[in-house]
């Protein structure tokens, strides 16, 4: 099992993913020792289809099932590394229905420009308080830059002033661990916005180096969520604004584009969104048509 830990660990994937892996491995390792298999490189698909039984029966879950099998598959995929086994007998095993919805209730294209609007005209209100007007005009930019191009927290955090062209209308967005970088066009109603935040409000805030959003921004958009669910209460945080604009852009574009547009490294990441699209108009013509 240390060895596997060092697989793991090659794979450039994150400690918490490793712990669940490694967690995962030893409970199969135990049912296997249990069950008089001492050697996992024996293990065949009947002996899988056993241990998901085994699985059922003590009440976990298929959600459950299906992360530990993914820690199996894991497990194999080094142990054919390593020449112990030839086929990896989970790798296409999973257990059927699981319901997982990427975003619950996705807002419309019309409720994310709503929001937006209604959120921009606030800084009226508050034009006597310098610093709330200042947080404000920061807010309106990243809340464009979050309904428009669907840009996450970690994104907006690495990105500098020479990323967002106003000439050409076009924000790069940097690369993360999670996600790809690209290039996408800014709407018209967010060139004067970003304008003014970049010539008036971005020095005030004390900017380290090139930095287009000083400081901790997961704090500044946790608060900011907190102001915009008193527009549209039925938003649950920036993940649900992010899903809610990959789920519009599938109606409109390929899922090649919305994985560029999107910034994912997989295309299965894409299809998961276009997956509960499908899913989501199935339940509409249910309702409409239940006998159809």
């Amino acid at each position: 099992m240390d060895n596997f830990e060092q697989y793991l660990l090659a794979s450039k994937l994150s400690a918490s993913t490793i712990e669940s892996h490694y967690y995962n491995v030893k409970l199969f390792m135990q049912w296997l020792k249990k069950e008089k298999h001492l050697d996992a490189a024996s293990v065949g698909y009947n002996d899988l289809l056993a241990y998901i039984q085994h699985q059922k029966q003590n009440n976990v879950s298929p959600a459950t099932i299906n992360l530990r099998l993914n820690s199996i598959t894991h497990y194999f995929d080094y142990l054919k590394k390593i020449d112990e086994v030839r086929k990896n007998p989970a790798r296409t095993l999973r257990v059927k229905g699981v319901i997982k919805r990427v975003v619950e209730t996705p807002l419309s294209p019309e409720e994310l420009q709503s929001m937006y609007n209604d959120y921009s005209q606030l800084r009226k209100i508050s034009q006597q308080q310098a610093n709330t007007n200042l947080a404000h005009q920061r807010n309106t930019v990243l809340l464009g830059l979050m309904v428009f191009q669907g840009v996450h927290s970690g994104e907006l955090q690495k990105m500098e002033v020479s990323h967002i062209s106003l000439g050409a209308g076009t924000v790069y967005i940097p690369s993360t661990s999670r996600g790809n970088s690209r290039t996408l066009q800014l709407l018209p109603v967010q060139i004067l916005p970003i304008h003014e935040y970049l010539e008036q409000t971005r020095p005030q805030l004390k900017p380290k180096a090139e930095e287009l959003f000083p400081g901790n921004l997961h704090n500044t958009i946790y608060l900011l969520v907190q102001e915009l669910q008193g527009i549209n209460p039925s938003i649950t945080n920036a993940l649900h604004i992010r899903g809610s604009v990959i789920i519009n852009w599938l109606k409109l574009h390929n899922k090649r584009q919305v994985q560029y547009m999107a910034g994912h490294k997989y295309i299965s990441s894409t299809e998961a969104y276009a997956i509960q699209d499908m899913d989501t108009l199935q339940d509409e013509l249910s309702k409409h048509h239940p006998f159809g």
